[in-house]
């Protein structure tokens, strides 16, 4: 696979991780507010409104940026690097556990 190619792969995986992190991380909040605060209906709907929105900006603009200073091109493939030779002793440390599927 391409460097490039697999580096947009990671940075998509990262920044999906990271959104999902943050959404839970604000739903949380808000729930936590709504049961505290014992808030009516319209108030809950506000808290989710505004929880949604708090959302929305902490992806757009702390959790894509982070992804991106983190996971530069440089730095991806150090990683890559220094992994795939554990990697390779990994796989044929089990290769009799894992079943070949090569066409026959």
């Amino acid at each position: 696979m391409p460097t490039s190619r697999r580096n947009t792969i990671i940075r998509a995986v990262a920044s999906v991780a990271g959104d999902l992190a943050a959404s839970v991380a604000v739903a949380a909040s808000c729930v936590w507010l709504i049961e505290a605060a014992a808030l009516g209906l319209f108030l809950s709907f506000l808290a989710w409104l505004v929880g949604a929105l708090l959302a929305l900006a902490l992806s757009q603009y702390v959790v894509q940026p982070a992804v991106n200073a983190v996971l530069c091109d440089r730095k991806l493939d150090a990683a890559v690097d220094a992994i795939t030779p554990l990697w390779r002793q990994l796989r044929s440390a089990f290769a009799r556990f894992i079943p070949d599927t090569a066409p026959a």
